[in-house]
């Protein structure tokens, strides 16, 4: 994660007892160099990763300014308490400090205001640590032909090597990095394992929340989610996406749901789906805030839904004893009484199913029936002529 100015960092280098060191953020160098200030004074530039072979420990501060957890407080080297104002002119300085850094190393200083219109080179290439659009401040004499040139650039192992750099207008670089990203996407080798380089779909980017935790919202993820067509899906109907969608307009998140659910459907307590659906609910949730799946397009979780869904038609009449009739349809946006949610286009395919099943046990019986009255019998025969009966006129002998 890239550090604010003004943030804290606590780092305990091995010392015996512990202490943790406390660290105000200056401004971001590159990859995981930012300058710092020490409750002493002191301003240089410091490794602030976990991946520093010089720390024990590494803790980012919160926003509110206590401790993080795992910070005992009586082992804290920490600032002396400073007015607003003081501070105001440490991160002044410190923005200066930083910039001239920049300028040393030839990199863009990304805090420095850029007129509209005005030309700027940008990162035509990634490497670790860089990225496609980053300003960089290539040498007078580096080369160049036309709006393209070449500068080395230290990636974020350590090494440095020519990359690709274009000349722009500064309004221009969101639209030449969508391009630079949609020819990577659609490029093709001549050799090797991977000879392509195609978008995902089912995934989505990692986002991190403001205390560095991997995090993703359940609704602005749903909303982002696409589902694409595949010829070879082994479960139709769909119903992932629309079934996602039916539990954002209701609540936060899938668990947040099968509370609803509970509370709703009145189902007995101790009831097994009552664990099962959580346990579906959770895997869902950590499936989309904390993997960035794209679940509408992985089958597995079509499966897990359909399974969800099954719990909540099995209960929606008769919470205390549920039918579980046309399961096996169902393990291949309407609410339901009790919150339940079932998406129609797989409650229409459940139904076409059991009516399939129900009409071929209606020719069953009738083939029995036929097969047990008629005898083998061609119903559709005329039955034999019926015999005269002998009267009082007929001829004697």
């Amino acid at each position: 994660m890239a550090f604010q100015p003004g943030q804290l960092c606590y780092l305990n280098y091995g010392e015996a007892p512990p202490v943790y060191h406390t660290r105000l953020v200056l401004g971001h160098v590159q990859n995981h160099e930012y300058f710092i200030r020490t409750p002493d004074g002191d301003e240089y530039i410091e490794h602030l990763d976990g991946s520093n072979t010089d720390l024990t420990q590494f803790f980012v501060g919160p926003d509110d300014g206590s401790l993080p957890v795992g910070v005992p407080a009586a082992q804290v080297y920490a600032f002396q308490p400073m007015t607003v104002a003081e501070l105001n002119r440490i991160l002044a300085s410190g923005r200066q400090l930083v910039a001239a850094e920049l300028r040393a190393r030839g990199l863009a200083d990304p805090h420095a205001p850029q007129a509209v219109g005005q030309m700027v080179w940008v990162m035509a290439e990634a490497i670790p640590g860089k990225k496609i659009g980053e300003v960089v401040n290539p040498p007078a004499n580096h080369p160049r032909l036309g709006q393209y040139g070449l500068m080395e650039v230290a990636d974020d192992n350590g090494s440095t090597r020519p990359v690709l750099i274009h000349q722009l207008c500064v309004d221009e670089v969101g639209k030449f990095c969508e391009d630079r990203i949609g020819l990577a996407r659609a490029s093709e080798a001549v050799e090797g394992e991977d000879r392509s380089a195609g978008e995902d779909v089912r995934t989505m980017e990692v986002k991190y929340a403001f205390n560095g935790e991997r995090h993703r919202s359940f609704r602005d993820s749903v909303a982002e989610m696409q589902q694409v067509e595949f010829d070879d899906f082994p479960l139709a109907p769909r119903t992932s996406l629309a079934y996602l969608k039916a539990v954002s307009m209701v609540a936060e998140s899938a668990f947040g749901q099968h509370l609803s659910w509970v509370a709703q459907s009145r189902i007995p307590e101790g009831d097994r789906a009552v664990h099962e659906n959580e346990i579906l609910s959770r895997a869902l949730d950590l499936a989309i805030s904390y993997d960035a799946l794209n679940i509408s397009n992985l089958a597995s979780f079509e499966l897990i839904i359909r399974r969800k869904q099954l719990l909540a038609e099995a209960h929606a009449y008769n919470p205390g004893a549920p039918s579980y009739e046309g399961a096996d349809h169902y393990l291949g946006t309407t609410y339901r009484p009790g919150g339940g949610i079932i998406v129609p286009e797989l409650q229409k395919h459940v139904s076409e199913k059991m009516h399939q099943e129900s009409q071929i046990l209606k020719e069953k019986r009738k083939q029995a029936e036929l097969k047990g009255n008629g005898k083998g019998k061609n119903k559709n025969q005329p039955p034999p002529p019926k015999p005269e009966p002998k009267g009082a006129g007929a001829p004697s002998k």
